[in-house]
């Protein structure tokens, strides 16, 4: 039978020592509570504070950053991305068309006053992209939307930006036709840039966009039963493009 032991005195465990009648953890415990506690604030850190990863140095990561970031919708740090690309290597033309696209998606960020000055920039981009190759099909689309979109007093010119159209077509017949035919709609020769985006369309006849556009310039030029069959053209090729609905949509409102 076991002794009864609830009157005999507490004996301390080896990790706990008695000091003037009070108990206290022995150095040993102390240690191994401190291990606890930085365990545990490393577990925190890692759960709420996520591992920072040096940033890339290299020219390509850098720029595919900044392609990454333009997805995402970060045009702030899209355009820091394809500055670093350039800055660390310069002679590649595609990083310069890069650092254009960027700046002109963040251009409907700032404010008017920070326009001119992106403005600027994303022009002497894709310049020099145009410079380092002569035949960079983004750069000179690049080029022939900024002249396109620009004010006149900002140095915008229909003329010119038809140039660089000219251009893109030499070298890429559809895409060449889809900028011209968007420069005349700009121009409001919407007979003209309905040849052009009909010239696209026959050039790849599974595409949905230029069947669209030749449904908008139809509709500009009084022709609603042929627009409506593009934009029909344009649905069955992508059932989703809702511009295409809302265009069909408004061809049903009656006229008021």
């Amino acid at each position: 039978m076991n002794a009864d032991n609830s009157n005999q005195p507490f004996q301390p465990s080896a990790s706990i020592r008695v000091i003037r009648g009070k108990f206290l953890p022995t150095p040993s415990l102390m240690k191994t509570q401190r291990s606890l506690r930085a365990a545990l604030a490393a577990v925190v850190l890692a759960t709420v504070a996520p591992a920072q990863t040096p940033e890339p140095t290299d020219a390509a990561a850098l720029n595919q950053l900044s392609i990454e970031r333009l997805q995402q919708k970060n045009t702030k740090e899209a355009v820091e991305f394809a500055e670093k690309a350039v800055k660390a290597d310069p002679a590649r033309p595609d990083y310069y068309s890069q650092l254009g696209i960027a700046l002109s998606q963040r251009m409907g960020e700032v404010n008017f006053m920070q326009m001119p000055i992106i403005s600027g920039k994303l022009k002497k981009a894709f310049e020099k992209s145009v410079a380092l190759d002569p035949n960079h099909v983004a750069g000179l689309i690049g080029l022939a939307r900024f002249y396109a979109g620009a004010p006149e007093i900002a140095g915008g010119s229909l003329e010119k930006a038809a140039e660089f159209a000219t251009r893109v077509q030499a070298l890429n017949p559809f895409l060449g036709a889809l900028e011209l035919g968007r420069i005349n709609e700009r121009g409001e020769k919407f007979a003209e840039a309905l040849a052009q985006f009909e010239a696209a369309a026959q050039l790849k006849p599974d595409q949905a966009g230029p069947q669209f556009a030749c449904g908008r310039m139809l509709v500009r030029l009084g022709r609603k039963n042929a627009a409506r069959a593009r934009f029909e053209a344009a649905l069955k090729l992508n059932p989703a493009l809702e511009s295409a609905k809302k265009a069909l949509a408004e061809l049903d409102q009656p006229a008021g």
